[in-house]
């Protein structure tokens, strides 16, 4: 297993499912929740367990990433200090940082620990990807809604190290408050539990996954068969996103990227039959592209040798990547929040 031509990567919240995960099939491990400091036993919050866990990647081989808040406030940047200052000491790879405060504090405090910039910091252009390479940055997350075209354009001009999502829920939106709290009293489950659960907004055919403070698709997205398109792009830093997935989740869908990836990059690349039975059986809602060819981030679009679970088209549904808070959407669809056993 050559593991010098690509990363695969994943984000981990806590030490529970750190020690519950088979690290193998990864290359890298981002540790901590980004969506809530409530989390249950958050990375960032609990710096012993930090420390341990960041050994413990170590131990299985893979490198470590500390991720932080996607939306911090001014009261934040103490614990977001303290947790970045136990990551230095343990010689942490990187840091992903969603705020330029973060980046700020990076740049001037830690100059040397590498900075990833990730998802929620919204880079849309060159230009924004550029200025964050100028303060240190190395490697980029564009916002979910951009098109493969778009994101090769960046690649190209910026010279950066550019992470694309290749298959799981898609960062949506966040917001400030948990409106899960809420069900607490009907539901007899108090926080941190009630975010730990399969929690889906439902509005007729499109679904999108409640994590508390944070929104994701309700559809994965799956880049399973366009990996050669995404190889020859040059392309190599590839994101699982299983934050609100399972141990066993994390485990199989990666097993079939790692795979996948060193096949094309070998150039034997055939898509089976086992890949996708096994992508089938984690698969709650369906698959989606996301926004990478220009249409509906609920869409999947596929090839006719997909071996039938792809879908080859669907009809659009609302645009999920524009709405940037849980907020309107819990008093829009309160009704429809059930829990996907």
């Amino acid at each position: 297993m050559n593991r010098e031509l690509f990363e695969l990567n994943t984000t981990i919240s806590n030490m529970k499912d750190l020690m519950a995960s088979d690290l193998d099939p990864y290359d890298a491990i981002y540790l901590g929740n980004p969506f809530c400091r409530d989390y249950e036993a958050n990375f960032l919050e609990e710096l012993d367990d930090l420390r341990v866990g960041i050994r413990h990647c170590r131990e299985a081989g893979c490198k470590v990433y500390l991720s932080t808040y996607a939306a911090p406030r001014n009261y934040f940047m103490p614990q977001i200090r303290r947790a970045i200052g136990v990551a230095a000491e343990e010689g942490v790879d990187a840091v992903e940082a969603h705020n330029l405060g973060v980046v700020r504090m990076l740049r001037t405090e830690f100059p040397a620990v590498p900075i990833h910039i990730g998802g929620f910091a919204n880079v849309y252009t060159d230009t924004g990807a550029a200025v964050l390479g100028d303060y240190g940055s190395v490697r980029v997350t564009p916002n979910y809604e951009l098109s493969l075209e778009e994101i090769e354009g960046m690649a190209k001009s910026t010279g950066l190290h550019v992470e694309i999502l290749v298959h799981g829920k898609m960062p949506l939106g966040i917001s400030d408050y948990c409106f899960l709290l809420e069900y607490e009293k009907d539901w007899g489950m108090k926080c941190p539990d009630l975010c730990q659960q399969d929690l889906f907004l439902r509005q007729g055919e499109w679904a999108m996954k409640s994590v508390g403070k944070g929104v994701l698709s309700g559809r994965d997205v799956c880049m399973l068969e366009h990996l050669p398109h995404l190889v020859a792009a040059g392309f190599r830093f590839f994101r699982v996103e299983s934050i609100s997935e399972d141990p066993a989740y994390r485990r199989d869908v990666a097993a079939v990227y790692r795979e996948a990836l060193e096949e094309v990059l070998n150039g034997a690349f055939q898509l089976r039959e086992g890949w996708w039975e096994k992508i089938q059986t984690h698969t709650k809602v369906g698959l989606c592209n996301g926004f990478y060819f220009g249409q509906s981030g609920q869409l999947y679009i596929g090839n006719q040798q997909s071996a039938g679970f792809g879908e080859t088209s669907a009809r659009p549904s609302t645009e999920l990547g524009r709405m940037s808070s849980v907020e309107p959407l819990s008093r829009a669809v309160n009704n429809q929040l059930r829990v996907i056993s």
